[in-house]
């Protein structure tokens, strides 16, 4: 995880919370969370990656923001590279056709996961946020995992805590 100013009570409450990010967010902001898509397309894997997959096999990659479905805020920016086909296609299919996050769509698709935290954001981004826009003041924490399904790498996700999450952080010590 990234140290930046004002981080401590929010990585303190993700470190404590078994649930999606999507889950903690709604209870940190009182409100519903929906996913706005900025890229979704596929691309080929790297000869090494943490994905444990082929050179060149096809990957998802996604990079959305996750807003508040009232006030529209954006509070967190995250890029995903997915393995599909290791995914039922009812999880693919919602993903590109819905607002809903990962997170949502794998708890409702039936889809058990564990997470893996790893070293760095900056090993797994593909474009980095907003095509570099953002800088170290425009967030609060970045943090980059492994999602798994049935001990097999799904996914890998980065996430960045937008600023817009200041005025919850007192909140986030209350999340479990």
């Amino acid at each position: 995880m990234v140290r930046v100013a004002h981080q401590s009570d929010l990585q303190s409450a993700l470190n404590r919370t078994s649930g999606t990010v999507t889950t903690f967010l709604e209870q940190l902001v009182g409100e519903g969370i929906d996913a706005k898509a900025h890229q979704h397309k596929m691309i080929g894997a790297n000869a090494s990656n943490d994905l444990r997959v082929e050179q060149d096999q096809p990957l998802l990659h996604r990079a959305a923001t996750l807003h508040g479905r009232t006030s529209g805020c954006s509070y967190v920016y995250a890029e995903s590279i997915i393995v599909t086909s290791r995914l039922p296609a009812t999880f693919c299919h919602r993903l590109q056709s819905s607002r809903d996050p990962i997170g949502r769509i794998l708890g409702e698709v039936g889809i058990a996961v564990t997470r893996e935290y790893l070293v760095g954001p900056e090993s797994f981004v593909v474009s980095g946020p907003w095509n570099g826009e953002v800088t170290v003041g425009d967030y609060l924490l970045a943090r980059t995992y492994r999602i798994d399904s049935e001990r097999m790498p799904v996914m890998l996700v980065t996430e960045w805590f937008l600023t817009t999450l200041i005025p919850f952080l007192p909140l986030a010590s209350e999340i479990e």
